[in-house]
Order: structure tokens, then sequence, then C-alpha cells
């Protein structure tokens, strides 16, 4: 097992092997340092390293440093800069590894490692996709490998602190996605069985589950998302009582009257929110009697 980086030697850290993604055709890996060097000098490594081996990534490289030694010959063989690293190998040829700021892909990995997820390789696919899916202010919260019962694909969800997202991308490379907005989700919970746990979320009325392998992984899933699902909630009722028409105070005892049209499509809306769990009983009550009253 590759434990160095195949270029400079350095101990390859988990965000280096996480995706698989720095690997070479002849087996060797490089640290995501490396990675950006060799992709600033020929973006088409980006999504070809795999075809290349440590011959050419090495000869790409230093052809680089070679040119930039030309043109600085002034320039110390050792910095002590804290933001450049030199290396020196025995062919006198040397080189600098930028510590440019994280790229998209290596944020997200960040945040995965952070979540302590642990995914199975059969989804690797779907991960390569969140940089396309995740907008750039969209941080994990939860992941996992997880069964869509709706349609019966394996496949990735995830969420975040806007909403709720699952990917399955086919052998042929076509990407099915689904996603759930936090304000649509009425009640979220989980439930444990014997081989398996079951993630259950209310939507619209409608039911919708998914299954995972990892227990522990269904519980972690519904509590990082149950606040945000409870904060929409709150959210929805705080609208619809500041859509109630305000009187001044010497009338606060004088109901305003209303057109019974508008009335009967307000208690129909109330209706649906105490079928869909959003309003107590209670809650509907309170509300019924203030709009009978403007009639």
């Amino acid at each position: 097992m590759n434990i160095s980086c195949a270029l400079c030697g350095i101990p390859l850290t988990p965000m280096d092997t996480v995706l698989g993604e720095n690997k070479l055709s002849d087996g060797g890996i490089l640290c995501n340092k490396c990675l950006n060097k060799a992709t600033a000098t020929n973006k088409d490594l980006v999504n070809n390293l795999i075809n290349y081996s440590l011959t050419e990534i090495r000869d790409l490289v230093w052809r680089e440093s070679i040119e930039e030694v030309e043109e600085t010959e002034e320039e110390p063989l050792v910095e002590t800069s804290v933001s450049r690293t030199t290396i020196t190998f025995s062919h006198t040829v040397r080189f600098s590894i930028d510590n440019a700021k994280p790229t998209r892909s290596e944020e997200i990995k960040e945040q995965i490692l952070a979540l302590n997820a642990t995914l199975s390789a059969s989804v690797n696919n779907e991960v390569d996709e969140l940089v396309k899916i995740l907008n750039t202010d969209e941080k994990l919260i939860a992941i996992a490998d997880a069964k869509y019962l709706h349609n019966k694909m394996d496949g990735l969800l995830l969420a975040t602190q806007h909403r709720v997202v699952f990917l399955n991308k086919g052998f042929f490379g076509n990407l099915y996605q689904n996603e759930f907005q936090y304000q649509n989700i009425n009640t979220v919970l989980y439930g444990l069985g014997e081989s398996s746990a079951l993630l259950k979320m209310l939507i619209n009325g409608s039911q919708t589950d998914f299954r995972f392998k990892n227990k522990s992984a269904a519980q972690l899933f519904c509590e990082a998302i149950e606040d945000y699902v409870n904060s929409s909630k709150n959210r929805l009722k705080q609208s619809l009582t500041n859509s109630e028409p305000k009187s001044p105070i010497f009338q606060s005892e004088i109901p305003q009257k209303e057109d019974p049209s508008t009335v009967f499509d307000k208690l129909e809306k109330l209706g649906r929110l105490r079928e869909n769990g959003i309003l107590t009983e209670e809650e509907f009550e309170e509300q019924k009697k203030k709009l009978l009253n403007k009639l």
C-alpha cells in the first residue's frame, strides 16, 4: 500500500486518498500539493490523471521548474517562507510547491472527513458529482449510503443547510437526482430494524423512505436535519400569522370583516396545514375561530 507521495516522498494523509482521485497509471499516488502543482502546469490532468505515469508527471513538473529557475538564478536553494516549500533532488533540479487555496473538491473532501462518514466504494461516482451538485454556499451536514425505496435505487443521500439530495449515477453515466427542500418536509424520523434502519420523511402529506445498512448513519442523518425541518416549519407558521391583517390598538376588540370567499379560502388552507401536521388541533381551532369572526 502506498504511504508516501510518489513525486515528493512526503507521507500521504487521508485527504490525499479519501476518494482515490490522486492515483497514477503505474499505481503511484500524489499528495494534494503535488497534484496542484501538476494541474497548474497541465490543466488536462484534472480529469485524466489516471492516464499519466509518474515519469510523465515528473517530466511536466521538472520542465516547468527548470524554466522558473532560469528566470530567477539568484533565488536561494532553500526558502524559509511558510507559504512555499523547496524540494531538492540528486539531479540538482528543484521546484517549489505553492500552498494554494483548497479547491472546491478538496473542501468537500474535508467536510466528508469532518462528518466521520463511512462511505462505501459503490458511491465514489456519486461523490465525484458533488462538485457540480453543491452550490458554493452549501456545506455538508450529513452524508451516507442509502437505498431510495421509492424507486429501489442505491446511491448517496446527503444534506446541506438548504436541502436534502439523493444521487444515483448509472452504469452509462446518467445521473438521477432528487432533492427535498426543508420547507416541504413536515416530519422526519428514523426506525431501527434487525439489519438496517429507515429514515422516514413526510413531505406534503406523502411518505418518503430511505434504508440505511449502517444503523447509526440513519440516526445521525435524522438528528442533523430535524432542526432545519423544524425551523422551516416555524417560519411557515410565522408567515401565516403575519399574513393576518392587524388592526389598530383601539380597534383590537372589533374584528375586521372580510369577503366570505376569502375567509373560506383561508379556512381551506388551514385545513390542509392541519392534515399535513404543520398545525396542531389547538392551533387550527384558534385560527379557525378568528376567521369565522370575520364573516
